[in-house]
C-alpha cells in the first residue's frame, strides 16, 4: 500500500490547522472564524454537487487516497479550498498595487478577488497530474475538462471576495510558504512521475 493511502488526510488536516492556527493568532479575528465556516461548507457543498452530477468541474470521482469522505467528498478537502484560497488571497495582494490616494477600492477589492482566484486555478494546473497519479481523484474518461478549471477560479473568487468586501483579517507570510512549498512539492512530483 503507498505511503498516501495513509498519511494524506492525516498530513493535510495537521498542516491545514496549523496554518489556520498561525493565521488566526497573526490576526485575532473573529470574521477569519465567519468566513472560514461558510467557504468550508460551500466549497464542501460544491464538490459533493460535483461529485454527485458532474455539473460543477466535470465527471470525477474521489480515490481512496483520501479515506474520511462524506456524499463521496473527503473531509480534508473542503479544508484545504480554504487554506489555499487564504494562501492566494495573500499572494494576490502582494502582487496588485495598493489604491492611490482618493481612489475607489472596490475596484481593487474585486480585482484581488478575480487574481486570487486565477491563482488557485493556475495551481489546480500544477497538482492535477500528481493528483491523478496519486489516486486522490480520477476523472471520468481520463481527461481532465477545461470546465475543472474554470470552476476552481469561479469557486475561489466567490470564496475570496467576501475577504476582501468585509475587511476579514487573515495576512500572514506563512500562507506564502505554505503556497511555495506546495507548488514546488508538486512540480517535482509532476517530473518524478
Amino acid at each position: 500500500m503507498p505511503i498516501t493511502r495513509v498519511t494524506t488526510d492525516g498530513l493535510l488536516l495537521v498542516i491545514n490547522g496549523l496554518l489556520i492556527y498561525a493565521v488566526y493568532r497573526r490576526n485575532r479575528g473573529s470574521g477569519l472564524f465567519l468566513w472560514l465556516l461558510v467557504a468550508y461548507w460551500f466549497t464542501f457543498a460544491m464538490e459533493a454537487i460535483g461529485v454527485a452530477t458532474g455539473a460543477v468541474f466535470g465527471n470525477y470521482t474521489y480515490g481512496p487516497t483520501m479515506w474520511w469522505q462524506w456524499l463521496g467528498v473527503p473531509f480534508v478537502i473542503a479544508l484545504n479550498w480554504c487554506v489555499l484560497t487564504l494562501a492566494c488571497n495573500e499572494l494576490a495582494l502582494r502582487m496588485l498595487p495598493p489604491p492611490a490616494k482618493g481612489e475607489g477600492t472596490l475596484g481593487r477589492k474585486v480585482a484581488v478577488a478575480a487574481l486570487a482566484g486565477g491563482i488557485t486555478a493556475f495551481y489546480d494546473v500544477v497538482i492535477e497530474p500528481v493528483a491523478i497519479q496519486l489516486d486522490y481523484w480520477q476523472w471520468g474518461g481520463g481527461e481532465i475538462p477545461l470546465q475543472n478549471y474554470l470552476a476552481w477560479a469561479l469557486i475561489a473568487f466567490v470564496i475570496s471576495l467576501p475577504l476582501h468586501l468585509f475587511g476579514v483579517r487573515f495576512r500572514s507570510p506563512v500562507l506564502l510558504v505554505y503556497f511555495f512549498a506546495q507548488l514546488f512539492f508538486f512540480g517535482v512530483l509532476n517530473l518524478a512521475l
